[in-house]
């Protein structure tokens, strides 16, 4: 291996088209620094090192990424690929994949620093080629998947030509465990994330408490749903997780320009999510990195302010802005056909786009042994006795049936409405549980809807209760009044 020394440099210096900014190496060395003398990393050489290998993680996955849209198969030789070795008809939703890879990586090089797994939760579903890469490179399928993907040169290419192969069976049903968004077969997906917006409605009410989970997040979707985000209002320390939104700010929704990016971009986009409780920080999306330490960072403020025995609500709730381009790391990046398909014309039928590929998937090159050694440093879930990604908490809830009271046999002549029949029963229910973390959805009012009772146990949560009103800096009711966000809060709370 090679020494502390080296390992330093070796980091700094990046890897393939990842670079690391000032900002970035200044950010990573004082956590790091913080981090050993915590106790909490055994040294500065062993974090150096994951560092390291976190660059060409990254940079192989988007190669993958890049192949997946493109190509019938992988060199991994690194020898170009001739024009039989093409796709007749590529497709991908390549640059947002492309930009989730060094999101995801980041998101593992967390967890490996930290020897803590977290959740995840992306609401960019069609970004899945990006999971489905790191996986498979990892080692970290489904069940599905085990035996039919891995990081060697058949596995690999299987991946790459199962994808978008529509390839049906005699049932009438997919015939390989891979599809265009995330699904069941998406080793650790708890989310589709193909509805615009959902993710940014549930991620705050997934975790339960001792739990953390990382959500990406899509600036297409937050214009999609102005104002969806409301973490602040309802995160709470005493019944929460930890829970760390990472913004992708590539700037580009579909195939054309955000309005965040027309109307000043990250710094404005930062103003904005300040006026509503966010404590947002600007960092390189582009860098692994630089993920990595927002997140450790962002739960490290979480964790200051539940440590506090006067803490006060509302908390500034982290936000990371990880700034990008779409399609980082390959050639038509920045440009509207990133989205989709960012060479010009396809590589199986134009030289030139076929030079273009073969031009970029040397650039993100990594050879076998780097890349073993890479993967090895990073896979430190036995040493750390954690679990692997695909098997974190939120996606291995198998929560207890709640006991369910016999409701009351109604006398023959019933006055009242069935709204105060269901009223007493849910009280019954609540108190019969107290092991619930029970979340209330309020899109018209519960008093005036006979739920009197229900409001008067539960009180909506608030910053300041008002006195004399059923309400509490704890309370179940949610004041949603907006029935996406009910229903997304009810779906996030599976663990509850």
């Amino acid at each position: 291996m090679p020494s502390q020394a080296n390992l330093a440099i070796d980091w700094r210096a990046g890897y393939g088209p990842i670079a690391h900014q000032s900002e970035t190496i200044e950010r990573m060395q004082t956590l790091v620094h913080r981090m050993v003398a915590q106790g909490r990393v055994a040294d500065e050489a062993s974090a150096h090192a994951l560092l390291a290998a976190a660059d060409r993680v990254a940079c192989m996955a988007m190669s993958v990424v890049a192949h997946m849209t493109y190509a019938r198969r992988i060199d991994r030789s690194g020898r170009p690929l001739g024009s039989d070795d093409f796709k007749q008809t590529p497709e991908g939703h390549t640059g947002g994949s492309l930009d989730m890879v060094p999101a995801f990586v980041g998101y593992l090089l967390a967890n490996a620093l930290t020897g803590t797994t977290r959740g995840w939760l992306m609401g960019q579903g069609h970004c899945v080629a990006a999971i489905e890469a790191v996986n498979a490179l990892t080692g970290d399928v489904s069940a599905a998947q085990r035996g039919r993907y891995d990081r060697s040169e058949a596995g690999l290419s299987r991946l790459i030509e199962d994808f978008y192969s529509y390839a049906i069976d005699k049932q009438g049903r997919p015939a390989v465990p891979l599809g265009s968004h995330a699904g069941p077969n998406t080793a650790g997906a708890i989310s589709e994330g193909g509805y615009l917006g959902f993710a940014g409605l549930q991620y705050v009410h997934t975790p339960l408490p001792g739990e953390s989970l990382v959500a990406f997040l899509s600036d297409g979707a937050f214009e999609e749903q102005r104002g969806s985000d409301w973490a602040p209002r309802w995160w709470r320390a005493e019944d929460c997780g930890f829970a760390v939104p990472i913004m992708i700010l590539n700037g580009r929704r579909i195939e054309q320009r955000t309005q965040i990016v027309q109307e000043g971009g990250a710094a404005r986009l930062a103003e904005d999510l300040r006026h509503n409780g966010f404590d947002p920080v600007i960092i390189d999306g582009r860098d692994p990195v630089a993920i990595a330490w927002a997140i450790v960072e962002s739960e490290d403020t979480l964790s200051a302010f539940a440590a506090q025995s006067n803490r006060r609500y509302p908390v500034k709730f982290p936000y990371v802005i990880a700034e990008t381009e779409k399609g980082f790391g390959f050639p038509g990046a920045a440009t509207n056909a990133a989205h989709n398909l960012p060479l010009d014309g396809n590589p199986r039928e134009h030289a030139q786009a076929r030079e273009a590929f073969n031009a970029g998937a040397a650039a993100l090159f990594v050879p076998e042994i780097e890349l073993e050694n890479a993967l090895t440093v990073l896979a430190n879930h036995g040493k750390n006795r954690r679990s692997r990604e695909s098997e974190h908490p939120m996606a291995r809830r198998h929560p207890a049936s709640p006991h369910l009271p016999v409701p009351a046999r109604a006398p023959t002549k019933v006055s009242g409405s069935a709204m105060s029949s269901l009223d007493r029963w849910f009280v019954k229910l609540a108190q019969a549980n107290p092991q619930l973390r029970v979340r209330i959805g309020n899109p018209d009012e519960l008093a005036s809807n006979k739920m009197g009772a229900t409001l008067a146990l539960l009180k909506h949560r608030v910053n300041v209760p008002e006195p004399g009103v059923p309400e509490s800096t704890h309370g179940s009711v949610i004041t949603a009044l907006n029935e996406e966000a009910v229903a997304a809060a009810a779906l996030a709370n599976k663990g509850g």
